[in-house]
């Protein structure tokens, strides 16, 4: 291929963004130019091809100017060093003499085509009175050819579709697919209704080109026992059904693979689950995990994400607008899901005070927050706000189309509450009556009747942690102890109605 039609053409089809123009001419130069290798810089969702000037992000182009692409390319170059103001000023504007402002004014542009509006709580850190850094970047060599395939990736489809609209995860998506460069498993842990499956599917579109599209997205929700899991992960990469263990298959399967796997919600097969996952990180070497699960899964090498509600505004004086208290993910996560329902009055500011409210008292809860949305059109801000007094809000239905585990509340929390062993459910059901932070010594002593020895309470206190039901908060003194709005709820009404409870074998 002659190099100069080539670039005219690369150049082409870049200017028009035409990704699949793009690719056809990766396509072409790679046959005729025996698959050169570029390393490529990824960091977070992002990946940058400097020699071709191109940054994708989820395998979409992203649009930058001549300046930016300049700027990236030199940072790219010094990933995780500190470049000088005057050899970026040197490399970026060669022979000419400029401002110091057009530095900053690039590097702002640069940030805003990043989503890194807010400055310095990004990839691009300034460092005062020496200069910029790339961090959490990493190289790989790519072939034009992965390339190619990488510009063409959008949604593998392996995956569920992104949730539309997603608010106040963009900062959790970002840090987990950092944490995925370095770590080859991460647990998205948290209690039920946060939205663990939602961010790991959107972290797992984000990071699509990083894989080259390899991406499989596995629920175990229907898996009901240990002796089906294996045959259910088989399943999802079209292997054959195996006779006697379609295991060692399944390893054979992914052992020279590049991919990314996520595991949604393994919490009822933590141990089997658990053991799968710590053989595959071991038989494939290239295989990255992306687990969701109420509970740890403690694994070796595994980094675990702690995903809390959505922001609530605090309730005390100050500026109690509706426009700030909206500012907030979960009361405008709870605004756009009335909305949604067809509440077709203006929210006013005694509305947003109440949704504040509400927001704060499900704990930001994004699951919560959408059911208990969808009740305002039919009863009004003040009747959801009382109702949540009682535990008959546990109840209320949410999609048609959920699953059963997410149809309700309660049937959220059943899920967790079936797996505890009985001095567990005695212990969540005892420290229901307690209420606000707890020391440790404080939960201990309310346990005291309910547990023989003070080493069972820590022991039970440790799994309650680890399994979502408690929260543990750092706090002056020492760490607090406190049990959830809606876990409070849920126990509290097993402790009024023992014949509720439900006994597995």
């Amino acid at each position: 291929m002659n190099a100069s039609v080539g670039t005219r053409q690369l150049s082409a089809a870049v200017a028009a963004e035409d990704t699949g123009a793009f690719a056809e001419v990766l396509r072409t130069e790679t046959s005729e130019s025996n698959s050169s290798i570029e390393t490529s810089v990824c960091f977070g969702p992002f990946e940058f091809f400097p020699r071709r000037r191109c940054l994708f992000k989820a395998g979409q182009r992203v649009q930058l100017g001549g300046k930016s692409i300049d700027l990236l390319t030199v940072l790219a170059e010094r990933r995780g060093e500190v470049v000088d103001k005057n050899e970026l000023f040197s490399r970026v504007w060669r022979g000419i003499v400029v401002d110091s402002g057009a530095l900053r004014f690039q590097v702002a542009a640069l940030r805003k085509a990043l989503g890194e509006d807010m400055g310095d709580d990004g990839h691009i850190k300034t460092v005062s009175g020496r200069g910029y850094c790339l961090i959490a970047a990493r190289d790989r060599p790519r072939s034009l050819e992965q390339s190619a395939a990488a510009a063409e990736i959008g949604s593998p489809p392996q995956l569920p579709a992104p949730v539309e609209g997603m608010i106040g995860r963009d900062e959790a998506v970002r840090r987990i697919s950092d944490l995925l460069k370095t770590n080859r498993l991460v647990t998205v842990h948290g209690p039920a209704g946060v939205g663990k499956t939602t961010v790991a599917v959107a972290v797992a579109h984000a990071e699509a080109s990083s894989f080259a599209g390899d991406v499989h997205f596995i629920d175990l929700g229907p898996v009901a026992s240990a002796h089906r899991l294996p045959d259910a992960i088989a399943s999802v990469f079209g292997l054959p059904d195996q006779s006697i263990d379609p295991l060692p298959a399944l390893l054979n399967h992914l052992e020279d693979r590049h991919a990314l796997l996520v595991f949604d919600c393994c919490d009822h097969l933590i141990e089997p689950v658990s053991l799968i996952i710590e053989r595959i990180l071991h038989r494939a070497p290239q295989v990255s995990i992306l687990a969701t699960s109420r509970d740890m899964l403690s694994v070796d090498g595994e980094h675990v994400y702690r995903l809390s509600g959505l922001a609530c505004p605090p309730d005390e004086a100050g500026d109690r607008s509706a426009e700030r208290i909206l500012s907030f993910d979960a009361p405008r996560l709870f605004a756009n899901h009335v909305v949604a329902n067809g509440y077709e009055i203006e929210i006013t500011e005694a509305d947003a005070l109440l949704a504040a409210d509400i927001c704060r008292k499900l704990d930001g809860l994004a699951l919560a927050i959408k059911i208990a949305a969808a009740r305002v059109p039919s009863f009004g801000f003040p009747q959801v706000a009382s109702s949540l007094e009682s535990g008959s809000w546990l109840r209320w239905r949410g999609q048609r189309t959920a699953l059963p585990r997410h149809q309700t509340m309660a049937a959220a929390i059943d899920w967790s509450y079936d797996l505890l062993c009985e001095e567990e459910r005695a212990a969540m059901r005892r420290l229901s009556l307690c209420r606000g932070l707890l020391s440790l010594d404080e939960i201990c002593d309310a346990l005291s009747g309910t547990l023989p020895s003070r080493s069972d309470a820590l022991q039970i206190v440790g799994m309650l942690v680890t399994k979502s039901l408690i929260s543990f908060e750092t706090a002056e003194g020492g760490g607090r102890y406190r049990m959830p709005n809606l876990i409070r709820s849920y126990a509290l009404e097993k402790l009024q109605s023992p014949r509720s409870i439900t006994i597995t074998a």
